[in-house]
C-alpha cells in the first residue's frame, strides 16, 4: 500500500509540475513585449556579443539582441537581430557600436546617429531594415596595431642606429663635457659668492645715492625757480636794448640819408662862394678903379663902335 501511495503521489507532483511549466511558457510567450525587428550588418567582429545582450540608444535600453549569424548571401558580413522598441527615434543616419559592459568581457550594442540625416530608415515589404556596424574603439585599436608595431619597429631600428658604438662615444664625451662645464659653473658660482654677498651693501648704496640725487634736483627745482626772476630782468634789459637799437638804426638812418647830403650841398655851396670871392678879389687887385667904374667890358670887335686895328 505504501508503495502505490508512494507512486501515486509522484505521478501527481509530475502532473502539477507539467501544468506549471505549460502555463510559465503560455505566459512568458503572451506576455512578450512587441518590438520591431532590424539586422545590425557587421563586417566586424562581435565577440563578446550574446543572445539577449541589450541594445541601447545613447545610453537607453531600448531592446534587445535575439539572434546572431553569418550572412547567408555573404558569409564575410555577420548578421545580428535586434528588436527594439517601436518609439525608438531609428533613422537614416544611424549605426551600431559594439560597447564592452565594464570588465565583464561581453558586449552590448549602442545605437546612436550622426545627426545629418532625420529620415525614417527605409522597409521594403516582407524584409527586415538593415542598420550598419561601424568599427569599435578597440576594433580601430586592433586595426592600427599593426601599423603601431611596424613603427615601433621603425623607431628602434633608428633607435639602435642612433647609439651605435660611435655615438655612444660621443655620447660619452658629451656626458663628459657636461660634468666639466657643471664643475666650472661650480667654481664660476663660489667665485661670485662675494659679489652675491656684497650686493645688498651696494644696493644699499644706491638707494643712498639716489636719495642724494633726489635731494639735490629738488635744490636744482629750487635754484631754477629762484633764477626765473633774475632772467625776467634780464629779458627785459634786452627788450630795452633792443628799443635803443632800433633807435639808434633810426638816428643812423636819418644821418645817412637826410643830414649828410643837405651838409654836403652847403660845403659845395661854400665852396662856390668862396672860388666867387677869390675871383672877385683877383679882379679888384688886377684893376681897383673897377670897384667905383665897374668892369670894362671887352674891346669892340670889328664892325662894332670905337674898333681900331691900331688898338691891338
Amino acid at each position: 500500500m505504501e508503495s502505490r501511495a508512494h507512486a501515486l503521489v509522484a505521478i501527481v507532483f509530475l502532473l502539477v509540475l507539467g501544468v506549471a511549466v505549460v502555463i510559465v511558457g503560455l505566459w512568458m510567450h503572451h506576455g512578450e513585449k512587441p518590438g520591431i525587428n532590424f539586422d545590425v550588418i557587421s563586417p566586424y567582429s562581435v565577440t563578446g556579443l550574446s543572445l539577449q545582450a541589450p541594445v541601447r540608444f545613447k545610453g537607453v535600453r531600448v531592446g534587445e539582441v535575439t539572434a546572431i549569424g553569418l550572412d547567408p548571401q555573404n558569409p564575410r558580413l555577420i548578421r545580428v537581430r535586434i528588436k527594439v522598441d517601436k518609439f525608438t527615434p531609428i533613422t537614416k543616419a544611424t549605426f551600431a557600436v559594439l560597447a564592452p559592459q565594464g570588465v565583464t568581457g561581453l558586449s552590448y550594442l549602442s545605437l546612436t546617429d550622426k545627426g545629418t540625416d532625420f529620415a525614417p530608415i527605409t522597409r521594403k515589404p516582407g524584409q527586415v531594415a538593415e542598420i550598419p556596424m561601424h568599427p569599435s574603439f578597440f576594433e580601430v585599436l586592433s586595426r592600427n596595431g599593426e601599423s603601431l608595431v611596424s613603427h615601433g619597429n621603425e623607431l628602434a631600428i633608428r633607435l639602435n642606429d642612433l647609439l651605435n658604438d660611435q655615438n655612444r662615444a660621443r655620447f660619452g664625451q658629451t656626458l663628459t663635457h657636461l660634468d666639466q662645464a657643471t664643475q666650472n659653473l661650480v667654481k664660476m658660482e663660489n667665485a661670485l659668492m662675494p659679489a652675491f654677498k656684497a650686493l645688498p651693501a651696494m644696493v644699499a648704496a644706491t638707494q643712498s645715492t639716489m636719495d642724494a640725487s633726489h635731494q639735490l634736483i629738488q635744490h636744482l627745482d629750487v635754484l631754477a625757480v629762484n633764477a626765473q626772476k633774475p632772467l625776467a630782468s634780464a629779458t627785459q634789459a634786452a627788450a630795452a636794448l633792443q628799443k635803443l637799437s632800433t633807435a639808434s638804426e633810426q638816428a643812423i638812418n636819418t644821418l645817412n640819408y637826410q643830414t649828410l647830403p643837405q651838409v654836403n650841398r652847403l660845403t659845395q655851396s661854400l665852396l662856390h662862394s668862396s672860388s666867387e670871392l677869390s675871383g672877385l678879389g683877383q679882379s679888384l687887385k688886377q684893376s681897383p678903379q673897377s670897384l667905383i667904374y665897374g668892369t670894362r667890358g671887352p674891346p669892340p670887335g670889328p664892325g662894332e663902335p670905337g674898333f681900331s686895328a691900331g688898338a691891338h
